[in-house]
């Protein structure tokens, strides 16, 4: 169920960056066919949508109930409550600003990834790929315009 989720969530992101590339087309040609990526992306997620929907509907057909135990809790005032258990079980509550609360999980991910890379895991294999900055100068001549006459050199390469 949570790898529809990310189907249907990465095809709606698809769909949402072929129409904006579509605003910012410069041919005719180009706005129908960025246009046309996007529509072809959003039936995929209509699609699946109803399967992702279905599924939940088949998992859970009384409805679910919220729990009343959230680990981490936002807050409407923008703090975060993050509950947790002392080395004596005792229950504590840490209250966190949202500015301190992705601190401290930007932090955890880091020796998370740290931790599995030591054990022998790599995380490459789920992680989007990422298109390599162009190197910084030395000689004080900036990277700006891009090589490419449009600014893009393409799609990523697949990697495994």
């Amino acid at each position: 169920m949570i790898a529809l989720a990310n189907r249907v969530c990465a095809h709606f992101a698809a769909a949402e960056v072929a129409r904006a590339m579509a605003e910012h087309s410069t041919t005719h040609a180009e706005h129908v066919t960025h246009t046309t990526r996007a529509e072809q992306w959003e039936a995929l997620v209509n699609e699946q949508w109803n399967e992702l929907c279905s599924a939940i509907w088949a998992t859970a057909p009384e409805g679910a109930q919220v729990e009343r135990f959230l680990p981490v809790r936002p807050l409407t005032n923008g703090h975060v409550e993050l509950h947790v258990h002392d080395r004596q079980a005792r229950r504590l509550v840490v209250l966190l600003t949202g500015t301190q609360a992705l601190a401290v999980g930007a932090h955890l991910t880091a020796y998370g990834a740290i931790s599995l890379d030591r054990i022998g895991q790599k995380l490459d294999p789920g992680l989007p790929h990422v298109k390599a900055a162009p190197p910084f100068s030395t000689d004080g001549e900036t990277a700006w315009p891009p090589a490419t006459p449009d600014g893009v050199a393409g799609p990523p390469a697949a990697h495994p």
